[in-house]
């Protein structure tokens, strides 16, 4: 019987054999180390590169992975391999989240933005949405925040020092039901609303619509993460696109740092409908020692498969890794495709977790490639028409940088002037591109 193996990118529950099921006796830190760096030189795709080490010299698994990831000479090649809690690896996957579902940046003029808002997210239910500028949290504006956090900074030793309210004490991120009020201005309009801290499901399609784009129906569609209720969501999107019979497509991955592979599957054949059937179209390649785990998945058509897509435009961004990447990368052959924004991360390799006790690590075990066997692009993918991160409008807003630059090539099938100018700019860094972190809010789960 032909075996379908269960792959992902950022994590997965891949046993090696059925034996190591059973929970082994010995968790400690070194023990687990020993087990880990074992499964490393089985399953590492850099196998043959690892360093000789002592494992039970590291206090922890993370500080030992980052002391084998593979390099060539000062070049850190392996920028991916972590280690995780189980439970946060776990929880990652089944969407589980807590805090308030948003994050938030700073503008060039150090104003802060919303810029990302879970649906049904204690923020998405108080109403906060991408665009809205931030004035105060609990009464406090965002000017006195930045100053008290700099007198606090400043102060804290002296000996008559009371601390000020700033970003770190203006609300408890520990309590569970927390309230926090936030003021903010949208389209000119001053508005409060109230967010209790609570846990959620964190969606993986945050916004979808069908714009008349001179005269086309264009599906657009922001997709955050390739995760187990991925599915459901992409197939009620979907069929929704499918009713209305769209034409052209806008994927917008700027935020997608990636995920399953099953769920890059499904999305590459949701697009490339019967252009792609029995065709290859993904194809995971291993190391030497595990090559009978090479495995291809064949396009096919699914229920809600679009037919006829000529044209997609993808949303991009140095955020935009693995499992995003593998679906443009697979979906090349068979549309034009063309890349809008910031060149991408580049990570055309993925991983098979593996848990230890209560830790998972997460190493890079093998690489893959398109129809075409193409797959190499460590340095990322490049932009087609460069555009900036809008963080002023909200997903799927006509007006919002990105999306009005996708809509145009679809048009014209060409940049506007002005998209062409930029691709001169200097790109931003991954660290640039991370959001104000505050406790409860959470990054934009850059965990690839």
């Amino acid at each position: 019987m032909k075996k379908i193996p269960f792959f992902l990118f950022l994590a997965s529950f891949f046993l090696m054999v059925a034996c190591e099921n059973h929970i082994e006796a010995d968790c400690s830190q070194t023990s687990v180390n020993r087990k880990a760096f074992a499964y490393l030189k089985e399953w590492y795709l850099w196998y043959e590169y690892l360093p000789a080490i002592n494992p039970s010299d590291y206090e922890s698994l993370d500080k030992m992975i980052a002391a084998v990831k593979y390099r060539e000479g000062e070049t850190l090649i392996d920028r991916f391999s972590y280690a995780v809690k189980k439970e946060e690896h776990d929880n990652y996957y089944a969407g589980k989240r807590y805090g308030m579902g948003m994050s938030m940046q700073r503008d060039e003029n150090n104003e802060i933005f919303i810029t990302l808002v879970y649906p049904e997210s204690p923020a998405g239910v108080a109403g906060l949405k991408r665009g809205q500028k931030l004035l105060a949290m609990n009464g406090v504006t965002v000017e006195e925040l930045d100053e008290n956090g700099k007198y606090n900074k400043e102060h804290r030793n002296d000996e008559d020092f009371e601390e000020k309210t700033d970003w770190n004490n203006v609300y408890n991120a520990e309590n569970k039901g927390e309230a926090v009020v936030f003021k903010v201005l949208e389209e000119g309009t001053e508005l409060e609303t109230t967010v209790v801290l609570d846990d959620y499901i964190g969606k993986s399609v945050l916004a979808y619509k069908v714009l008349e784009n001179d005269g086309v129906k264009t599906g657009y569609i922001h997709f955050k993460s390739f995760i187990n209720s991925s599915e459901k969501e992409l197939n009620e999107v979907f069929a929704h696109f499918k009713e209305e019979k769209v034409e052209r497509l806008v994927l917008d991955l700027r935020y997608n740092g990636g995920g399953l592979v099953k769920i890059a599957r499904q999305l590459v054949n949701l697009v490339a409908g019967d252009k792609g059937k029995g065709d290859e179209i993904i194809k995971l390649i291993y190391n030497n020692k595990h090559s009978e785990q090479n495995y291809s998945y064949k396009g096919e058509v699914l229920k809600n498969s679009l037919s006829g897509i000529e044209k997609v435009a993808v949303i991009v961004s140095s955020g935009t890794a693995s499992a995003s990447e593998m679906v443009i990368n697979s979906l090349t052959p068979y549309a034009e495709v063309t890349l809008i924004g910031e060149t991408t991360y580049g990570k055309p390799v993925g991983m098979n977790a593996k848990d230890i006790c209560d830790q998972t690590i997460v190493p890079i075990t093998f690489k893959y490639a398109n129809s075409q066997d193409y797959g190499d692009f460590f340095l990322g993918m490049e932009a087609d028409c460069a555009a900036s991160d809008d963080i002023k409008h909200d997903f799927g807003d006509e007006r919002e940088e990105e999306l009005a630059v996708a809509l145009y090539y679809l048009s014209y099938g060409k940049c506007p002037q002005e998209a062409e100018v930029k691709s001169l700019a200097k790109r931003k860094t991954l660290e640039e591109r991370i959001p104000l972190q505050l406790k409860g809010m959470g990054k934009i789960d850059y965990t690839f």
